[in-house]
């Protein structure tokens, strides 16, 4: 018979469950007052407190595509309310953009082939990429949990390099990434209200104080299962910069802009609840981050949460629509590659207002 202490923990865990299935049955941008606050979530042996393994865990199976579970129907619908005038635009940096890949990744390869020797005329190509040297969505098993060694969901990692589980296929077949974007277009109000902004190929961090600061100077509200998108500044640094610099802030560096990793980000994004998030630069946390702290993003929402990451897209003329527009929120559809297994990929994304 199970022991007081385990029936207690299976009931803490359901009750969490069923709370969070009433958000994901009921979620209008409403309702985030019914998840588990962080200190009430069920406690997951080995991982920290914060850990939400298990609670989008379906008839004995486990669940592989975490937080985009909370991108149901209804949201979808609510979301495509964003559609007012059916202007378009794609934001993935171009393959070939990041000149110099850093972290030792292979550049972007393209190659036009001929066909006219087979006696049809005709054009194929042939492409090769890293799928970590630009825009992409990290999948649920690009970055495990460097401790434990385990990735979200309490995927080992000896069973992530022989199978498919949390792979990037998990979310085409579901449909692809599709809900309401949100612009935090940070680096706009830095220069707005600062001046000059921080290189975007320094360790600068940005607190959450400060998006949470953007986003009331936008006046833009976010709602639960938003996939909230950070402008700060790295791509249009690379589009000015020179190859010398590019190589430099690139390939030799290693560091860049971006969010904060400490404790108040991982609970300030826990309560926001965003189904996915995204920014320009080549991590979305500032990089290299505090792997010794306990609070590196890449950790708390890839393992923890099951939350993909996006990084270096292609920002800049989505912030001149939305400044145009005075809005910063939009219909925002991704079809990443349907790879098996796949760690990474292009967004394929697309901002619609």
């Amino acid at each position: 018979m199970p022991s007081m202490t385990e029936g207690k923990e299976r009931t803490v865990l359901q009750t969490a469950k069923d709370r969070l299935g009433a958000v994901a049955a009921t979620l209008t941008g409403q309702a985030h007052f019914l998840f588990p606050d962080f200190d009430q979530l069920p406690k997951v042996e080995g991982q920290p407190q914060g850990c939400i393994w298990g609670l989008f865990d379906k008839d004995g199976r486990k669940d592989e595509v975490g937080t985009l579970n909370l991108l149901t129907p209804l949201v979808v619908q609510k979301a495509s309310q964003e559609i007012q005038k059916g202007e378009h635009l794609q934001l993935d940096w171009c393959l070939e953009n990041v000149e110099f890949p850093g972290f030792g990744r292979k550049k972007f390869e393209h190659k036009v082939l001929d066909l006219t020797p087979s006696g049809f005329t005709a054009l194929d190509d042939e492409v090769y990429i890293n799928t970590q040297s630009g825009s992409q969505w990290d999948s649920l098993k690009h970055c495990a949990d460097q401790k434990t060694r385990m990735y979200y969901n309490g995927l080992s990692h000896e069973d992530a390099t022989k199978s498919v589980t949390n792979g990037i296929h998990n979310w085409c077949e579901r449909g692809g990434i599709v809900g309401r974007g949100v612009l935090v277009d940070w680096l706009s109000w830095y220069e707005k209200k600062h001046g000059d902004p921080p290189s975007a190929v320094s360790r600068h961090e940005i607190p959450a104080s400060e998006l949470e600061e953007v986003l009331r100077y936008q006046g833009t509200t976010t709602r639960p299962g938003d996939i909230m998108i950070v402008r700060s500044g790295y791509v249009r640094w690379h589009n000015y910069a020179s190859p010398e610099e590019r190589k430099r802030g690139t390939q030799e560096s290693g560091t860049g802009i971006g969010v904060q990793a400490n404790e108040a980000t991982v609970r300030w994004l826990y309560d926001h609840h965003f189904a996915a998030v995204a920014g320009d630069t080549m991590a979305f946390e500032a990089w290299p981050p505090p792997m010794d702290s306990g609070w590196c993003l890449h950790e708390w929402l890839l393992v923890q949460w099951g939350t993909p990451i996006g990084e270096m897209w292609d920002l800049e003329a989505l912030s001149k629509v939305c400044e145009g527009e005075k809005r910063y929120s939009f219909f925002l559809t991704s079809a990443p590659l349907h790879v098996k297994g796949g760690v990474g990929s292009p967004p394929g994304a697309i901002a619609i207002f």
